[in-house]
């Protein structure tokens, strides 16, 4: 009986063994590690500042004001993008509505609570973006800094930080990687804003981003929590017209 209960005692010593050594794994069969998803984002950037053309519809949920009397809102966008100039990000909510639009040559926007038009020509192009962000809740910042790699553009996917490797999760039927970190936009004077906390869920297999959660500061009184999701298409074929806008006649 001796016998048996020291082999019984060897057996579990070795099960245990073999589990430390086999920690949980995603669904996908390999165990998520910071450098992997540190690798997987640096593939999303280069894969979104190498496309010749890309689309996508979405929404942005907002949520703010006084823990358990905040308030809720939701929006819809869509965007077109064509290499190398011609541009255009449509976002609604309610009564309010701001466009940018650029058809090969300046960049244009419009805001419907000011009923302004304004034109950025070339080198300027930057401003129709940062001017733009808080009517859109930030949206207009998200995929543009990818697309538009070369202009400078602060967002809060161009300016994650990783800070943890997570998990992997399905987000409208499409396996993701989850990403967890913070961002700290930084402005044109050098003052940097407090980080923060953000996860990115990306497509497995076609790297593009699918859904942006940007959380509460730290130290913030209250929520402020803003939830993006996106159904991208990489390389579409999209007709002259969709990169056309036109203001309201007293715009």
């Amino acid at each position: 009986m001796k016998y048996y209960i020291k082999l019984l005692a060897i057996l579990l010593m070795l099960a245990s063994s073999i589990i430390a050594a086999n920690p949980t794994k995603n669904d996908s069969g390999h165990r998520p590690t910071s450098r992997s998803f540190a690798d997987t984002l640096d593939k999303v950037r280069a894969k979104y500042a190498e496309m010749k053309s890309y689309s996508d519809t979405g929404t942005t949920s907002t949520e703010y004001g006084p823990s358990g009397s905040s308030v809720s809102e939701r929006y819809t966008f869509t965007t077109f993008y064509r290499t190398p100039r011609q541009y255009l990000f449509d976002f609604k909510g309610g009564d309010d509505r701001v466009v940018i639009w650029a058809d090969g040559t300046d960049f244009n926007t419009w805001w419907a609570q000011t009923n302004v038009h304004e034109t950025y020509p070339k080198g300027q192009g930057a401003n129709a973006f940062a001017l733009t962000a808080f009517p859109t809740k930030n949206s207009a910042l998200h995929i543009a800094p990818l697309l538009f790699s070369q202009a400078g553009l602060h967002g809060s996917i161009a300016d994650f930080k990783l800070l943890r490797a997570d998990s992997t999760e399905t987000i409208n039927g499409h396996r993701c990687f989850k990403l967890v970190g913070e961002v700290a936009l930084a402005y044109g004077t050098g003052a940097v804003s407090n980080a923060r906390p953000t996860t990115i869920w990306i497509d497995a297999e076609s790297l593009l981003v699918r859904k942006l959660l940007e959380d509460t500061t730290p130290g913030s009184v209250g929520i402020d929590r803003v939830i993006t999701t996106f159904e991208p298409e990489a390389e579409p074929k999209i007709d002259d017209a969709k990169f056309k806008f036109t203001p309201p006649a007293s715009a």
